[in-house]
């Protein structure tokens, strides 16, 4: 009898583990499993894991994956999905997930990033839906920026004129639908749409992986610009250098002023504007 009653109690009890579908990084999700089953269970080592996952003569091959230094192959998900005992909508959810993260492209991480905020059965612990919506298109910014220099009541031919490179009658009449559904843009006293605010920002609560999403269609945009030749106005300055990790932190430090103080300017600047314009600043490593 005092078999079947702990039996009964096995059975009902669940196994307490990280909410994948508050994760957009499946290596920092294996990383929070194993933690917290661990500490459950003493026996979920990194020898057992290796061993359900057929990688007997591998004992590092966990370690190896949630560093980073090997990737999990198509196989390995499936025994990675029997050993966290994933149901079927979080089995789903990490598929996509690894594959958004060993994604090679910016089309491939973007399709996968579509796919993960589908998927996902709680989204606000992912990602705003509003921001979603503003940072999906590169055009968006543009079209509300748009606004501040132009006198706009109904003309939607106007707009998609205007935006470079071109965008269309519909791309511009959906624009306007969504910044005037998230408040980002409103009539004045003359009749005309304008945007609520000078400048915005992405703010604390948008998600890393959203703006990685949008920067990475915004390079694309600059680098089609630079490619046509185009005689618009635009400055580009390219450098490489060699820092230490302490002026590396000063030079990032820099940045975010530089960027403090271009808000700073664009809040102040009382002559009429006569063009939207597009900044992008980077810096990123070219040795390891």
């Amino acid at each position: 009898m005092l078999i079947v009653e702990i039996l009964l109690i096995l059975k009902s009890m669940k196994l307490e583990k990280p909410n994948i579908f508050a994760y957009i990084d499946y290596r920092k999700f294996l990383q929070d499993y194993y933690t917290i089953r661990k500490g459950n269970d003493s026996g979920f080592t990194h020898t057992y894991i290796c061993h359900r996952l057929g990688q007997q003569n591998a004992k590092s091959y966990f370690n190896n994956i949630v560093a980073g230094r090997m990737d999990v192959t198509t196989t390995f998900i499936d025994r990675f999905i029997v050993l966290l005992e994933l149901d079927g909508d979080e089995s789903q959810y990490f598929r996509v997930l690894v594959n958004y993260n060993q994604a090679t492209s910016a089309h491939e991480k973007e399709f996968f990033f579509d796919q993960l905020v589908r998927l996902n059965k709680t989204p606000h612990q992912l990602i705003n839906k509003d921001a979603y919506s503003y940072y999906k298109e590169w055009y968006h910014s543009a079209v509300r920026a748009l606004l501040d220099i132009i006198d706009f009541k109904d003309d939607f031919k106007v707009i998609a004129k205007r935006i470079f490179p071109q965008i269309t009658l519909k791309q511009a009449k959906e624009s306007f639908s969504l910044l005037k559904q998230l408040g980002m843009i409103a009539e004045n006293e003359s009749g005309f749409w304008k945007p609520t605010d000078k400048v915005i920002s992405s703010g604390n609560l948008i998600n890393d992986a959203l703006i990685e999403q949008f920067q990475i269609k915004c390079l694309e945009h600059a680098k089609n610009v630079l490619a046509a030749g185009s005689d618009q106005a635009h400055r580009n300055i390219t450098m490489t250098i060699s820092l230490s990790d302490e002026a590396f932190e000063r030079v990032t430090g820099k940045i975010q002023q530089f960027k403090s103080e271009i808000r700073s300017i664009v809040q102040k600047d009382e002559t009429a504007a006569s063009r939207v314009y597009h900044i992008n600043l980077n810096i990123f490593p070219m040795s390891i």
